[in-house]
């Protein structure tokens, strides 16, 4: 499958911009290691981490996790039907989504450790040591790009 080059753009190059100031202040070793992507693969990268890390940030720094938690949700559905909300980072991640074809399952897994986290369920069956719950979270970027980088670096390498 490739990537779907006719896919309605939703993001403005000064969104993708915002997202990387964003990720340049907040997410470092991203934005470096980012910055020796092709920009073909750079750009939906950033789209989705730039996603990953507000979310994280609205469970970590908001008032009410379970709150975050649904507004999170409701962001996501919006993404996936196309209709992003007026943030910068929904809408790069509704490219990379529309373009790549990522699959919901990756970045609802993501909100699905979040889930864990707030509600306290973080101990696992074979570690208590938290890498599970690390695992939950942080494994979405690599399953999520390889299913648009593949298409991204086959386009590449063209």
């Amino acid at each position: 499958m490739s990537a779907n080059s006719s896919a309605k753009p939703y993001a403005s190059s000064v969104d993708v911009a915002a997202c990387r100031a964003m990720l340049r202040g907040g997410s470092r070793s991203f934005f470096a290691a980012s910055l020796v992507l092709p920009k073909s693969v750079r750009e939906p990268a950033t789209g989705l981490y730039a996603f990953c890390r507000m979310a994280d940030d609205a469970i970590d720094h908001g008032a009410d996790r379970m709150l975050a938690l649904q507004e999170l949700r409701e962001r996501l559905e919006r993404i996936y039907s196309g209709v992003p909300f007026n943030i910068a980072a929904d809408r790069a991640f509704a490219d990379s989504v529309s373009r790549y074809a990522i699959p919901k399952a990756f970045p609802a897994a993501l909100l699905e450790g979040f889930e864990w986290d707030s509600s306290n369920r973080r101990r696992h069956r074979w570690r208590d040591d938290g890498h599970g719950h690390a695992g939950a979270l942080a494994g979405l970027a690599g399953p999520g790009l390889r299913s648009g980088r593949c298409h991204a670096v086959d386009e590449y390498r063209a």
